[in-house]
């Protein structure tokens, strides 16, 4: 959790110094086309908000999820110098919450594992845990419940073979 912290801060270092070169590095007549809020989001979107979302489904407890969506807005908030609501500035620019991201890499994870590519080893064994499992009362934490709380946050009923 803390490696995924530090990876979205050192992708804003990246962002701030490239930011900083585009604002002071160019002539005066680049300098407020290369530095405006949509260039810098650009800029930031692949860099920064990578980092923050591809190993989403790893994370297992909101408040892990809670604090790299606060440094993801804190990066966010000081690329761009808009320092409103971030739920209002993640609407504007189109930057689901974390908690569905991750909602949505698990249910993508489920449909590959048991529609989509059955025959790799991961879905193999992702089908024998649901064969030999001994009870249905697992730990919230496990893959399975986590699964099942992405399809009923996304608010989609598994329509494919569990």
């Amino acid at each position: 959790m803390k490696r995924i912290c530090r990876k979205i801060n050192a992708a804003h270092q990246t962002v701030a110094a490239v930011a900083h070169s585009l604002r002071y590095d160019s002539s005066a007549t680049d300098r407020g086309i290369r530095s405006s809020p949509y260039v810098l989001f650009h800029i930031w979107q692949p860099c920064v908000l990578g980092f923050a979302t591809e190993n989403l489904r790893y994370l297992v407890t909101s408040a892990q999820i809670d604090a790299s969506e606060c440094t993801l807005i804190h990066s966010l908030q000081h690329t761009l110098h808009c320092f409103t609501s971030p739920h209002i500035t993640m609407i504007e620019l189109s930057i689901p919450p974390l908690i569905l991201q991750q909602a949505l890499q698990l249910v993508a994870l489920h449909f590959r594992h048991t529609v989509l590519h059955t025959n790799t080893i991961a879905a193999k064994l992702c089908s024998l845990r649901c064969q030999f499992r001994c009870s249905d009362s697992h730990p919230a934490h496990t893959i399975k419940n986590r699964i099942a709380k992405a399809h009923s946050t996304i608010m989609i009923s598994s329509t494919y073979p569990d």
